[in-house]
């Protein structure tokens, strides 16, 4: 299927709905019948509110690719029932066939769930009705039609604002979750220095489990992003307010790394620390005081305020020596210093890109080509 009519198609709106979208829903349903009513009393009416509901989303593109949909689905499935009654009738079986060619048409041209069960509704009401209700398919695609245009023409003329302080707040406390997590890794490493036994081998820290949920709060918050650059498209009373749609996706991108790295830090100290065997190289009130160091730096990053991590970035490089000042051997300290260099990772990302690494590479011996 050719762009962009396949993209409408394959569309599934993302913003949600606010107050006001209820309230145009409401309208849109309400004008779509009394728009219906003027045509005839016939039993098509019925249906135009309820594709009007359908079609009008939060955004003006959601609902221009609702709209489609519904168009498109109930084209095919009136003219898929039309022909099926003149060919076979309506019997229970040929009933049992027109279901089953209408989810078969319908799971090979319909990407969305929206579209499918219209085609399938479309087919099966037209067919049922039919024998009653006399060009009932006509009324069908005509009742549509008139849904899915006043649903679009309130869409359009009472647009969405993008709601970029709500955003704005998910995203700050998506970051203070991750916050969150480097607190109690530190805290539970001090808990537990004095624990009598070991993890068992399937047993593991408690700060596990809270830095998976960083990936749901980071799957609700890309979410809300998406909803919100959805209604600016083709929404142009929107365009002032892009740069703070675009400013908000770098963050949101940006919080993905830091959930990446935070999550790589707790998995890696989940395995090095409470366990059976030799104490690591990094001992774990150095490691509490980094990750400390890290919370502040991100908390301090999230608040909007002036991020120095000069002092951190001391603090790794005096850790690194002191690793091998215990185990000299690479392999012998792999496990701790694979762990500073996740941290240095996280403290680069918090500072942004004048963060200076922990060794330049400038002055390293090269091999020559």
């Amino acid at each position: 299927m050719t762009e962009p009519l396949g993209t409408l198609l394959a569309s599934v709106p993302q913003s949600k709905p606010s107050w006001l979208t209820i309230a145009k829903t409401t309208a849109a349903a309400t004008i779509a019948w009394m728009l219906a009513r003027q045509l005839g009393d016939n039993v098509a009416v019925i249906f135009a509110p309820v594709v009007a509901v359908l079609t009008l989303q939060a955004s003006v593109y959601g609902s221009i690719a609702t709209g489609v949909q519904l168009l498109f689905a109930n084209l095919v499935g009136t003219a898929l029932a039309s022909a099926w009654t003149q060919l076979l009738g309506l019997t229970w079986w040929s009933l049992a066939l027109a279901a089953f060619a209408a989810l078969a048409v319908a799971r090979h041209i319909t990407n969305t769930p929206l579209a499918r069960n219209q085609l399938t509704i479309a087919t099966l009401v037209v067919l049922l009705l039919a024998p009653v209700a006399k060009g009932y398919g006509q009324w069908r695609f005509i009742d549509v039609a008139i849904g899915s245009v006043v649903g679009l023409t309130i869409a359009v003329v009472v647009p969405e604002r993008p709601r970029i302080a709500r955003i704005r707040e998910t995203l700050h406390s998506w970051g203070y979750a991750c916050v969150g997590v480097l607190r109690g890794i530190a805290d539970e490493l001090g808990t537990r220095a004095d624990a009598p036994a070991p993890l068992e081998p399937g047993e593991r820290h408690d700060w596990i489990p809270k830095s998976r949920k960083l990936n749901e709060a980071g799957a609700e918050a890309a979410a809300t992003v998406a909803g919100v650059e959805e209604i600016t498209l083709l929404n142009l009373f929107t365009r002032r307010l892009r740069r703070d749609v675009d400013q908000v996706r770098r963050e949101q991108l940006w919080l993905v790394r830091i959930t990446l790295q935070v999550r790589a830090v707790a998995l890696a100290a989940d395995r090095l620390y409470d366990r059976p065997g030799s104490v690591p190289a990094l001992d774990r009130d150095t490691l509490r005081a980094l990750l400390d160091r890290l919370g502040v730096l991100l908390g301090q990053r999230l608040d909007g305020q002036e991020v120095d991590d000069g002092p951190l970035r001391a603090e790794l490089i005096a850790a690194a020596e002191r690793v091998f000042t215990v185990f000299p051997t690479a392999l012998a300290a792999l496990d701790s210093v694979s762990l500073l260099g996740r941290l240095d990772q996280l403290r680069q990302d918090i500072a942004g890109d004048d963060a200076e690494a922990l060794i330049d590479p400038g002055p390293l011996p090269r091999r020559e080509p």
